[in-house]
């Protein structure tokens, strides 16, 4: 509507998952980037194509959708494959890539199963592992952070209550309150996650969670008597990075591993019952 002011525009384009973006404004994008040939323009482009296929309200069939998540996948595969492409951009592919065949249930109407969550969960495991080796004790990255609270909502292996990452259109809007990092989506209703490694005093729209992961890693280290307030942050997140990395390698962990694992994953999927009144819903971890 012209009388829409474009801070009002831009916070509705925000805050809608791609299945109800204006058609127009998805086209508009997908044509934006797809020239570019760095590595960050293949991997918005690769998003504006996911996008596209995800789009309910224009009219396309599943052939048509398909090709758009052919076309995803193999943009993803060429930041993937490019030596230049920053450790950011990697890891975004990664993410979006393992993503996918989620997508495509979701735009073809498909239930999504527990197996689909299974797979999320090794794949965004792998691609930790591919970019932090179990040896490297350097500050993690955070990019790394927020693909641990997406891989610990896969873990529960419930699909009500997973995380999807994402797209640039909702990550980076020009109006940072309105900005998110994840959500959980059920049958259309969408729960944007603005995600924070520690306490902040920034504000968020009402209708954002934020998720602080620094008090949940120490709440979930004390359930396991495990003394935290010696170890900098930086160790504790890497701890967690490396008991997902462990885990989908198959590698068995103790007790206390799983028990804060558990917690972990717990604590994340909480989240999604702050906007429902499905507050009884029992997480029963399947690890």
């Amino acid at each position: 509507m012209a009388e829409m002011t474009k801070g009002y525009d831009a916070v509705c384009e925000t805050r809608l998952p791609a299945e109800f973006l204006a058609p127009e404004t998805a086209i508009h994008k997908m044509k934006r980037y797809e020239t570019q040939r760095t590595s960050p323009g293949l991997f918005h482009s690769a998003w504006c194509h996911a996008e596209m296929g995800l789009n309910q309200r224009i009219d396309i069939n599943n052939d048509g959708r398909e090709f758009y998540f052919e076309t995803t996948q193999m943009l993803t595969g060429l930041v993937i494959e490019r030596e230049i492409s920053d450790r950011d951009t990697l890891l975004g592919a990664l993410i979006l890539s393992s993503y996918v065949p989620l997508f495509k249930k979701r735009a073809l109407n498909q239930e999504i199963s527990s197996d689909d969550c299974v797979g999320i969960y090794n794949s965004l495991g792998g691609a930790l592992r591919y970019l932090r080796p179990l040896s490297i004790d350097e500050p993690p990255q955070w990019r790394m952070t927020e693909v641990s609270v997406l891989a610990l909502s896969a873990r529960t292996h419930q699909p009500s209550l997973l995380l999807y990452p994402t797209s640039p259109r909702e990550e980076h809007s020009d109006n940072f309150a309105v900005n998110h990092d994840s959500y959980f989506y059920n049958n259309g209703d969408k729960i944007p996650i603005q995600q924070k490694l520690i306490y902040t005093d920034k504000t968020y729209a009402d209708w954002i969670t934020v998720l602080t992961l620094q008090p949940l890693i120490d709440k979930g280290l004390r359930s396991t008597n495990k003394r935290v307030a010696k170890y900098p942050l930086a160790d504790k997140v890497n701890y967690l990075l490396s008991l997902i990395i462990s885990e989908t390698n198959g590698w068995q962990l103790s007790m206390n591993e799983q028990k804060f694992l558990n917690f972990m994953s717990e604590a994340v999927a909480a989240h999604r019952m702050v906007k429902t009144d499905d507050t009884k819903t029992e997480i029963n971890m399947a690890a």
